[in-house]
């Protein structure tokens, strides 16, 4: 730090900007889900509909699914015979990386109609001269596909590929899936990144983030099954996605000039929320736009011109502010973080004002305060998840925080949320500092804090205040019932049939702490209350998609 604060004022400002990223004292404890076992490493991390954590292992090349009780692990899948490769000259960075469930095995839990899971990996080394001793590009080819669970078995099998022509590299290959909404249709979206090309053994590799035909540097988009065309691979693209290649035919692209996006999430506003890594500093949060261009290599971050005279993925940058122009490239919403001078700060990229954003999660829940409409984003570099609020129409970062019992407890690669929205679940690296080609395999040096591990980080404080006059206008469906009112030792609840499952039910005291809490698989059960003190609760019952199904107000006496 004071390597970079002596190259100028202007550095001491941004370095004093850059601190006043708050750090909230909302009280959280942490809890490692797997103290007996590493992961290696978890890559993905998604809420399952049967209340696990569903994982890939990144190096391991598996699929598990977590207890976040007590960390008991069941292996889904094992692809690591699915890859034509074992000790290649450079690890492909990722290896097995995305993974996305189909709407339905929520929905329709526990008998989707559909129960497909959406996983990405890296399959084949195709080889390059200079790539063993780190001096020219390494070659790879990554697949998306798509498989069937088995609910009794907890098994996944009969693969189907959507793609498996997708370039990958030692270096950007991004890896990210999601699901969501665009015009009442379910979609599949993906993040490839640039591949590293311009910059170490990558250096002499042609950067094709702005060549629209190529699917390098791009968001792209799919079916969540096949549409019936002629063509195999195009029964797998939308055929109303925004580009054609030369040969007329319709591309999976829905998005380009990208670096390296290592996360994606819809909100429920449906807008699809990116965080993307960049190059000294300016790490961008995007909105990702149909048919938008995001500038890459021609600019990094907002158009402010701070890459002027500069090089980005060995190419000059003239003039950000020419360029945007030129491409009619869409601004970030925020960035982590802008350095108004990028060329002063030097060949440590350790000291650099970028985090590595590696994953982000929408937060939408009206529970702690202050936190409904924020972006989660995890962080590779600085160890933190920071905590972006959103405006009320989800288009701008208001403030930003950080929460001091989640930094620097290792390196952090992905994130979920639980269905209650008080626990914060969080997939640490096996090994760091960096995966890209300035590191090893192990990526390099020793290893971070809880390398391997699952880190739970459950909210304790209360939830957000209860009006006393909202808690006697209550809210929900007139034939769900909870009774007895007053009630003293059993609180039954009576739902209706068509429910999606599981239950969740919450008590609050009048100050908004949760005091009670569970959920449950059928219509009709009861809750034990006889702990609870005599007073006035407020009690709710959600759906599966966290839907608020009831509120009322209890007499517990």
């Amino acid at each position: 730090m004071k390597k970079l604060i002596c190259h100028g004022i202007s550095q001491l400002i941004f370095f004093t900007f850059v601190n006043l990223v708050f750090a909230q004292n909302e009280p959280f404890s942490m809890r490692v889900v797997n103290p007996g076992y590493q992961l290696n490493s978890g890559w993905e991390l998604t809420w399952g509909p049967d209340d696990s954590l569903w994982v890939t292992e990144n190096f391991a090349y598996k699929v598990d699914r977590i207890n976040p009780a007590d960390g008991g692990k069941t292996l889904l899948l094992d692809l690591s015979g699915a890859k034509d490769f074992t000790n290649p000259p450079k690890w492909p960075q990722g290896g097995l990386m995305g993974m996305a469930l189909h709407p339905t095995m929520y929905s329709e839990w526990p008998n989707p109609s559909k129960p497909w899971i959406y996983l990405a990996y890296v399959f084949h080394y195709a080889g390059s001269t200079g790539c063993s001793d780190g001096s020219g590009a390494c070659n790879f080819n990554t697949k998306i596909v798509r498989y069937d669970y088995n609910r009794s078995t907890h098994s996944l099998s009969n693969q189907k590929i959507i793609i498996q022509t997708l370039n990958g590299s030692n270096d950007h290959n991004s890896g990210r899936l999601t699901i969501g909404n665009i015009g009442g249709t379910s979609y599949l979206f993906y993040t490839i990144g640039d591949m590293g090309a311009g910059q170490f053994n990558n250096i002499s590799r042609t950067n094709n983030a702005q060549s629209r035909d190529v699917l390098e540097g791009k968001v792209l988009r799919f079916n969540l099954e096949p549409d019936g065309d002629v063509s195999a691979t195009d029964q797998w693209i939308p055929n109303d996605n925004p580009y054609t290649d030369a040969g007329s035919k319709v591309t999976a692209v829905w998005s380009w000039g990208h670096r390296n996006p290592q996360g994606i999430a819809f909100g429920t506003n449906g807008m699809l929320y990116s965080c993307e890594h960049q190059d000294k500093s300016d790490d961008e949060i995007n909105i990702i736009e149909n048919g938008r261009n995001y500038g890459w290599p021609k600019l990094s971050g907002y158009c402010d011109g701070n890459y002027n005279g500069l090089n980005l993925a060995n190419q000059l940058v003239v003039s950000e502010q020419t360029n945007c122009a030129a491409l009619n490239s869409k601004d970030p919403i925020y960035t982590l973080f802008t350095a108004a001078d990028p060329a002063s700060l030097g060949s440590d990229y350790l000291t650099w004002p970028t985090v590595a954003p590696s994953s982000i999660e929408v937060y939408e829940k009206n529970l702690i305060p202050n936190w409904n409409r924020s972006l989660l984003v995890t962080s590779l570099k600085a160890g933190k998840i920071f905590r972006l609020h959103l405006n009320a129409a989800g288009t701008m970062v208001t403030d930003t925080s950080t929460v001091p019992v989640m930094r620097n407890q290792g390196r952090y690669r992905d994130l979920c949320i639980s269905p209650d929205g008080l626990k914060i679940y969080v997939a640490c690296d096996i090994s760091g500092q960096t995966s890209g080609p300035t590191g090893s395999f192990n990526g390099g040096g020793t290893p971070p804090p809880n390398a391997g591990r699952i880190l739970e980080f459950s909210y304790l404080g209360p939830v957000l205040s209860i009006n006393p006059n909202y808690i006697r206008n209550v809210t929900g469906n007139a034939s769900i019932k909870v009774f007895p009112n007053p009630a003293s030792n059993i609180l039954q609840v009576i739902s209706i049939r068509n429910i999606t499952k599981p239950l969740y039910y919450m008590l609050y005291d009048a100050a908004g702490k949760l005091l009670l809490s569970g959920k449950s698989i059928n219509n009709n059960f009861s809750i034990n209350v006889e702990k609870i003190e005599k007073g006035i609760y407020l009690f709710k019952l959600y759906n599966a998609y966290y839907v608020n199904l009831k509120t009322e107000s209890i007499v517990i006496n």
